[in-house]
């Protein structure tokens, strides 16, 4: 008895069975987002809190009972670690390309980034 009741109780606090594959790429998007943004404020403003990245974390939790890492794992690529590092890297490409932290400020990356990662906080949000 004691068993049955450890495995249902186990149940209720697993991470969101199956999401549509527009939710989990959504989920995906704004995990992107916040990493994006959070790199650019460590980069270019000297803040190395994560704090969009925690943001996501909160919310996934939440409503989906699932971690960023969990998110990345299930909808982005098995090694969370590696694709935070690719995600990392493509960012700094981007930097790059665009002329550093300085051009980014003058081409307004920041409200670029901002907007993103807003719009998709808020779809998410609105999710049943």
């Amino acid at each position: 008895m004691l068993a049955c009741l450890l495995a249902l109780g186990q149940g209720a606090y697993s991470a969101s069975p199956l999401l549509s594959d527009e939710t989990g790429r959504m989920l995906a998007e704004l995990v992107r987002a916040s990493q994006a943004y959070d790199l650019y404020n460590a980069r270019c403003r000297g803040n190395a809190a994560s704090t969009k990245t925690e943001d996501s974390n909160r919310l996934f939790l939440r409503k989906y009972r699932l971690t960023v890492n969990q998110v990345i794992n299930l909808y982005i690529g098995k090694d969370d670690r590696a694709e935070k590092a690719a995600m990392e890297q493509d960012f700094l490409q981007r930097l790059s390309r665009i002329g550093g932290c300085s051009m980014a400020k003058k081409q307004n990356l920041l409200k670029e980034l901002d907007q993103n990662y807003r719009q998709l906080y808020e779809q998410i949000s609105d999710l049943p």
